[in-house]
């Protein structure tokens, strides 16, 4: 069994996330090592984390470059945090494995389903949690309050929640590519799960987000629900494509109704709780690699009444 060296790309301030990937990678081998990488090297993590890279802009990196600058890093792995990068690690896999990296994303068509809206109403619309109607075009008469928001990416910082028809079409025309959905007023809460090269997923972690800031649980605690776990895993097993640690956010609306809002296929701001509640998806990851995967809890058992708190660069855990 390697040790592993492990490249965890756009740090940023993600050090809560960074403490709990080191763990899941060291308990998997002690001697191995996750290194935080980002183009900026002021970032807030840099100064946190025991090993830091400055690594290049991924849009200037030729394959020459991204070759040399891995064989000197001495990766063998590679976990993308960002959205923006998921695709371009993607369309590297071929490459990197000849040199014997393996970036941890999902596939490429997966990718896409999940960065478009629509495309992503069109493939889950019929899933055990069918997404949420999604149109390029308004239609009054489909409601009375609307979301309007980018077709692609996740940021949620040009989005338009809860208005009429006219003013979701004047807000439309700032948009780039605008989609329109009804307002669905209700709860929210995420899903997290670690989805096996079977495309197989290995329990269904719920957190209720409790406080939301820019598209982000400052406040989330985990909590148990079978129906709506049973039913999440066919979610993140609908289409296939999908690998390694995903999350999933769902609105619960007036009447108890699931409305799936998106599928995130990387690991998100609110992720160290799920690590503290048993989602050991890095580990899982390696023990797969290194012919362990019968080993590999199928159906792990999470902490339910565990919390995540984020007040200001300070995270905190509970109870």
């Amino acid at each position: 069994m390697r040790a592993s060296r492990v490249l965890f790309s756009s740090l940023s301030g993600k050090t809560a996330l960074f403490e709990e990937v080191v763990r899941d990678v060291q308990s998997h081998n002690p001697d191995s090592i996750v290194m935080g990488a980002d183009c900026n090297p002021d970032c807030p993590g840099a100064s946190e984390v025991e090993y830091f890279i400055n690594m290049p802009r991924l849009d200037k990196l030729s394959d020459k470059d991204l070759l040399h600058f891995c064989i000197e890093n001495k990766i063998t792995h590679v976990l993308p945090t960002r959205d923006g990068e998921l695709n371009f690690w993607a369309t590297k896999r071929d490459l990197l494995a000849n040199i014997g990296v393996t970036p941890w994303v999902s596939g490429g068509s997966f990718l896409k389903s999940c960065d478009n809206k629509m495309d992503f109403f069109q493939k889950w619309k019929d899933s055990a949690i069918p997404a949420i109607p999604t149109f390029d075009k308004l239609i009054p008469s489909m409601s009375n309050s609307w979301v309007v928001k980018e077709r692609k990416g996740s940021a949620s910082r040009k989005i338009g929640l809860k208005l009429s028809a006219e003013r979701a079409i004047q807000m439309a025309r700032d948009l780039i590519d605008p989609i329109f959905q009804p307002f669905i007023p209700g709860k929210e809460f995420s899903a997290e799960t670690w989805v096996n090269h079977r495309n197989q997923c290995h329990g269904v972690l719920l957190r209720w987000r409790d406080k939301v800031v820019d598209g982000e649980s400052h406040h989330t605690t985990v909590f148990r629900n079978s129906i709506w776990e049973a039913k999440l895993k066919k979610v993140f097993e609908h289409q296939s494509g999908a690998r390694g640690h995903c999350l999933a956010q769902v609105l619960v609306d007036a009447n108890g109704g699931l409305n799936l809002i998106e599928i995130n296929p990387r690991l998100g701001g609110a992720s160290p709780l799920a690590f503290r509640a048993g989602l050991h998806s890095i580990k899982w990851h390696l023990m797969e690699e290194d012919n362990q995967f019968d080993q590999v809890n199928q159906s792990p058992v999470f902490t339910s009444g565990l919390y995540l708190k984020k007040e200001g660069d300070k995270v905190s855990f509970g109870p």
